[in-house]
């Protein structure tokens, strides 16, 4: 979905939710910026890491090989999130070629391209805000409560007209 409509927030909301009910969890932000300003091998020592519970450096993985260590860890069940991907080429070095994690394992994965999730079992794409929804959201955040103000609501109109029904603009209107 587009920028803003809440991917990130619906699966960290997801991740925090069932998060307890497995045996590793780790949530990769940005993606896309993580390949770009620090390369794939920096980005796979994030998820290793997390699951393993020690710490991985770049050089363990050089050493011994990333789908080596991930395989290693098959047996888990673990909780990926893997947020704000733009390119197939940053899924496979992260979840690995077979994605060798143990049964009742979730993977979620973010990204404005749905094209890339294509063979995927289930997809989730937000939807904006209607008018109700978009008040109710927009009185939480602006006045921190959802009662009616009648003294704004010619300005809520406009706030509301502009926003278009985008949870991000909302939020930050």
């Amino acid at each position: 979905g587009m920028g803003g409509i809440g991917k990130t927030t619906i699966a960290r909301a997801v991740y925090n939710e069932i998060a307890c009910q497995l045996e590793a969890c780790c949530f990769l932000e940005n993606v896309k910026e993580g390949f770009m300003k620090h390369g794939e091998l920096h980005m796979q020592t994030q998820p290793l890491s997390s699951i393993s519970g020690n710490k991985v450096e770049s050089f363990d993985i050089l050493k011994n090989g990333f789908q080596v260590m991930l395989k290693s860890l098959g047996h888990k069940k673990v909780l990926l999130v893997v947020d704000d991907v733009d390119k197939l080429a940053q899924i496979e070095p992260l979840l690995g070629k077979e994605h060798s994690f143990g049964g009742g394992s979730r993977i979620i994965i973010t990204t404005r391209d749905v094209q890339l999730l294509s063979g995927a079992d289930a997809i989730y794409s937000p939807k904006l805000f209607r008018y109700a929804g978009a008040l109710e959201l927009f009185r939480q955040y602006a006045f921190r409560t959802n009662q009616p103000t009648r003294d704004y609501d010619y300005l809520l109109w406009h706030v509301l007209q502009y926003a278009q029904g985008l949870p991000f603009a909302l939020k930050d209107l």
